[in-house]
């Protein structure tokens, strides 16, 4: 594998990691497709936990460093990457590695202990909203649903007018939006849907994963 391949591997193991919640309904029936949060498949009390962290963790780890990989540039490169790429192209593997440092805070030292989704009993992220909203695994989980929102924003921003490029990432950015917004009014009003929600939304986290490994291999919008 040549040096400038790697972070597209990097990007597209991250994107397959990400999506280990569709072995659920078989790892964990009461944790189906539909029932409870994804999340609560990482819980400490629930079956296969630790396998559903460790994806969370890799997949964290290796969009981590395939931004920096973006941003630094290799061996071969007299000065880092970052100088010679456009603040919006920047914005948008700065927001990358955010949502990678997040995801590894939100799968190791943030993990829930018990699943709320489907446990009566779990105290986690439990009490009044305001409780809630500073709970270290909701704002990390926070963080790491802005990072992707913010990079694929910013790569809309940074491509190319009338470009597939552009096409791509307005409509992912279009869905992170949205679903992100159903999921936070599901969650608020205690709906019955927040599962569904948060697995589309999922879903769009390892679509932009995808579309992250292929800008990789483009080469960058230079500084004017």
């Amino acid at each position: 594998m040549t040096e400038a391949r790697w972070p597209a591997v990097a990007f597209g193991a991250a994107s397959a990691l990400y999506s280990s919640w569709l072995l659920g309904p078989w790892l964990n029936p009461r944790l189906g497709l539909t029932t409870g949060l994804a999340s609560d498949l990482a819980a400490t009390d629930q079956p296969w936990h630790g396998l559903f962290r460790a994806a969370d963790l890799a997949s964290g780890s290796l969009a981590l460093l395939g931004s920096a990989r973006m941003l630094a540039g290799g061996r071969r490169d007299r000065r880092l990457r970052w100088h010679r790429l456009g603040t919006a192209e920047r914005s948008a593997w700065l927001f990358a590695a955010a949502f990678g440092v997040a995801t590894v805070f939100d799968a190791s030292l943030t993990a829930l202990s018990c699943a709320p989704s489907i446990d009566p009993d779990c105290p986690e992220l439990s009490g009044s909203l305001a409780d809630v909203a500073v709970d270290p695994h909701t704002l990390t989980s926070v963080f790491a649903s802005l990072g992707g929102i913010g990079s694929i924003v910013s790569f809309w921003v940074a491509a190319r007018p009338d470009s597939a490029d552009r096409v791509w990432a307005g409509g992912l950015a279009v869905g992170s939006v949205v679903v992100n917004a159903g999921l936070l009014v599901e969650l608020i009003r205690e709906g019955t849907h927040e599962g569904l929600w948060q697995r589309v939304e999922l879903a769009n986290v390892a679509a932009w994963l995808i579309y992250a490994a292929v800008r990789s291999q483009q080469t960058p919008r230079r500084r004017a």
